[in-house]
């Protein structure tokens, strides 16, 4: 068996003689998640930012742009009107989550029900704001589909009297009035049924909970993981205070096959719990089963990464309480700007785009990607890119240093 798998598999029975800390590493993502989604709940709701570029300038793209300040939407919509070209270079900068596009003749299309497309720009370095944006133009195209079944006669009224360039005749407005008022009135029952309104309710309060947690998932999952990788990086210094370090650092394999076997073995400790949380993920958050092994692949390459570094900080300490205070200072501040803490969508815009460059930020951006079918393979290749080259040169300095360390 090669020196490799042999330090590998001394270091794994090591580690699984102690299960309480694998489980810390897994159960105290989830538990912060928990407490999180508790204080969440009662907290401000993550607000979306759209720009709107008005170009009819008439009463219903007025109220378009109103409606969406007034009641609910004003907790989860902050909208602002912008002209075309601030518009454009504002999204192009991030500063929004998406801009809307009124085009000319949107109101005489409503009304007189014509063609007419919005135009909606997302911002793609976001995912779960400009989705919401999305999600509520979608409700007001299907909502203005209906109310032209219901209103379609009425509205053609109204469009042809404005057409006209004049104010409406008071027996006009008096018919569209009644005509509008009796058609409520017949449909009362059906669209405002108490039992349809509580399962809208209920089902509306499941879905938003499901969302919460599908978008704390990848976060989460990278926690457990720089977690386990700081753990393990801290064995290090087992070998070292129990002398077994200095006597096989000595032996022909060398430092190079010491250091890959306690890469793969905490590579393999990680897969547990990237597995673990992958299983959560395709039973409780709709993940696609067939998305999983890329997400798992993926983490174990990531999660070695992680371990890379912080063995390299490891091996810079001079004691052991050193060596995990200097990883602690570093693994805390990485979670919270790479959003485990709170998801990156929902944090400020400046903090997310420092977070989505950092090691475990960038992991989870990829992880979220790959499991709601946003991956590509450019994204995947830089990201590779960005963080297997430091990844590797922090082994290489690690195999260099180990001799000194083993010795100091």
């Amino acid at each position: 068996m090669p020196f490799a798998l042999i330090a590998a598999r001394k270091d794994l029975l090591r580690r699984f003689r102690d299960p309480a800390a694998l489980l810390m590493w897994l159960g105290l993502p989830i538990l912060i998640g928990t407490l999180l989604s508790l204080v969440g709940n009662g907290g401000p709701t993550p607000k979306a930012h759209l720009l709107v570029v008005d170009e009819d300038h008439t009463l219903l793209s007025r109220l378009l742009i109103s409606g969406g300040s007034q009641g609910r939407l004003a907790d989860a919509l902050q909208i602002e009107t912008v002209d075309a070209t601030a518009g454009r270079a504002r999204i192009d900068k991030g500063e929004a989550n998406a801009l809307l596009t009124i085009p000319t003749g949107f109101q005489d299309a409503v009304l007189r029900d014509k063609p007419m497309t919005l135009s909606l720009v997302t911002n793609p370095a976001q995912r779960i704001l400009p989705a919401m944006i999305e999600e509520a133009l979608k409700m007001l195209v299907e909502a203005e589909f209906y109310v032209q079944r219901l209103f379609g006669e009425e509205l053609r009224s109204v469009a042809d009297t404005i057409g006209q360039g004049r104010a409406p005749p008071d027996e006009a407005i008096a018919a569209i009035g009644r005509a509008f008022n009796g058609r409520m009135r017949a449909l009362q029952d059906t669209l405002l049924p108490p039992a349809i309104s509580l399962e809208a309710k209920k089902a509306a309060e499941e879905h938003e909970a499901k969302d919460f947690w599908a978008m704390f998932l990848p976060g989460l999952l990278f926690m457990s993981l720089m977690f386990a990788a700081q753990g393990m990086s801290l064995d290090i210094w087992v070998e070292k205070t129990s002398t077994t370090l200095r006597r096989t650092i000595s032996t022909p394999r060398g430092a190079g096959a010491l250091l890959l076997g306690k890469l793969l073995a905490a590579m393999a400790v990680m897969t547990v719990a990237a597995l673990a949380a992958l299983v959560l993920g395709v039973t409780a958050f709709g993940v696609s089963i067939t998305r999983a092994p890329l997400a798992l692949v993926w983490c174990m390459f990531t999660g070695g990464a992680l371990f890379s570094y912080l063995l390299f900080i490891q091996l810079l300490a001079t004691s052991q309480r050193g060596g995990q205070f200097l990883s602690s200072m570093i693994v805390f501040p990485l979670m919270m700007i790479g959003g485990s803490f709170f998801p990156l969508d929902v944090m400020p815009e400046w903090m997310a785009r420092i977070g989505r460059w950092t090691p475990n930020g960038l992991a989870a951006v990829q992880t979220q990607n790959i499991l709601f079918g946003h991956s590509s393979g450019p994204t995947i290749g830089v990201a590779i890119a960005v963080i297997g080259v430091p990844a590797l040169l922090a082994l290489w300095l690690s195999v260099r240093r180990l001799r000194t360390f083993a010795v100091s």
